[in-house]
């Protein structure tokens, strides 16, 4: 990835950095669902520079923090050119402050891949679309999913599902991104979330 755009919070005293990551996080998710491939898939990956996990021990509860940094990568200029992601935070320009398109440095402190880490929070939900198939019913289905139910303390953003047109199954959901140590990755292939389980960003 040799280049990319940066995207600070701007601190707010009556509005939580939550609410704009939340905002910040919808809007490129709409924009990079305009740009994907026939697989759902884009060429922009993201980052999150001030990112903390430590998992909580006997002595210490766990730290997580995303920051207030996000940063957009692409293989070429053009690419973040085309997505033009300024034009969509026309909205929440008080919010948030985006750089122009600059070149990735040439000495970089190593590569992450940062991806979606998804939990199974809700067995009332799970067992709702398991009875929309008609095989089962309601208390079954519940059972069924009510011991694969997990959790994490991983950092995560709250969305809003837009997949749906059903305004009922409108659910917020958590976004938890998990960040792994990685090496450089020839494939750079992310989610409309910026996302992958397999391609990496440089760290700097």
């Amino acid at each position: 990835m040799k280049f990319y755009q940066e995207i600070t919070l701007i601190d707010q005293a009556e509005i939580s950095p939550y609410f704009i990551w939340s905002k910040l996080f919808t809007q490129l998710h709409i924009a990079l669902a305009e740009i994907k491939d026939v697989n759902e898939k884009v060429n922009i990956g993201v980052s999150f520079p001030q990112y903390i996990f430590e998992e909580k021990t006997e002595s210490q509860k766990a730290k997580v923090n995303l920051g207030k940094k996000l940063r957009l990568f692409a293989e070429s200029e053009n690419d973040l050119k085309q997505l033009d992601f300024q034009k969509w935070l026309d909205r929440l320009t008080d919010y948030v402050h985006i750089t122009s398109i600059r070149e990735v440095p040439k000495t970089v402190s190593g590569y992450a891949i940062y991806k979606r880490k998804q939990v199974k929070t809700n067995a009332q939900r799970l067992a709702r679309h398991r009875v929309k198939r008609g095989d089962i019913g309601f208390d079954e289905a519940l059972a069924r999913y009510s011991n694969v139910v997990t959790t994490t303390d991983l950092p995560y953003i709250q969305m809003l599902s837009l997949s749906t047109s059903d305004e009922q199954d409108k659910n917020r959901f958590k976004l938890f991104i998990e960040k792994q140590s990685a090496e450089k990755s020839e494939t750079q292939v992310f989610s409309t979330y910026g996302l992958s389980s397999v391609s990496s960003v440089p760290e700097f």
